[in-house]
């Protein structure tokens, strides 16, 4: 079963992500809660997929016990700082990009595009700005 969500994850997430849109779209009274869950899900996954990658360097006997734990916490806790902050400067940037925008369907897809955008933006510039803090050091 693990095999399978490794190999469909993206996949699912981004059917979810749409199944959201789409219920948020019909039931505007709970955009807030499928927005939640939605992020709430993605963090998880995101965990799971780092707490995976490091279980098996420190299985592969390349780190110690300490150093998966602090890696683990600090890589899940940088993901979780990093998943606000984009967010945040995402809406933040997409609400200035969409102001001038008339029609609400257009308003809404430029705006994804946008906070889409500055997300990755964030995520890249987080990926190269903290990767060298967490690496897996060979056990001697």
């Amino acid at each position: 079963m693990t095999v399978f969500f490794k190999r469909h994850s993206t996949f699912i997430l981004i059917s979810l992500l749409v199944t959201f849109l789409i219920l948020s779209w019909m039931i505007p009274s709970e955009r807030l809660f499928f927005g939640i869950t939605f992020v709430l899900l993605s963090f998880l996954v995101g965990s799971a997929a780092i707490l995976a990658k490091h279980q098996q360097a420190y299985r592969d006997g390349r780190i110690t016990r300490a150093v998966f734990i602090r890696n683990a916490v600090l890589e899940i806790g940088g993901t979780l700082t990093i998943m606000l902050l984009a967010g945040l400067l995402g809406r933040y940037v997409a609400q200035i990009a969409t102001q001038p925008i008339g029609d609400d369907l257009l308003r809404v897809i430029a705006g994804l595009g946008v906070a889409m955008s500055v997300g990755i933006g964030v995520g890249v510039l987080a990926k190269k700005t903290l990767s060298p803090l967490i690496e897996a050091p060979r056990v001697e």
